[in-house]
């Protein structure tokens, strides 16, 4: 192969990155977190055992 080719194959590829970066934010949209999201990623969570856990669906 030519680098011709080799440059016509680069330039596909960067349109169908840049295509299905289009769809993936159609379809899934970048959200920012709300405060709420981000005080409940930064807390720290006790573990919950296994009887606490099925008491609860009893």
């Amino acid at each position: 192969m030519s680098t011709k080719e080799f440059k016509i194959i680069r330039d596909e590829i960067k349109e169908l990155r840049l295509l299905y970066k289009n769809l993936i934010d159609k379809v899934v949209p970048l959200e920012e977190p709300t405060p709420s999201d981000k005080s409940s990623i930064k807390k720290k969570e006790s573990i919950v055992k296994e009887s606490s856990l099925m008491n609860a669906l009893d």
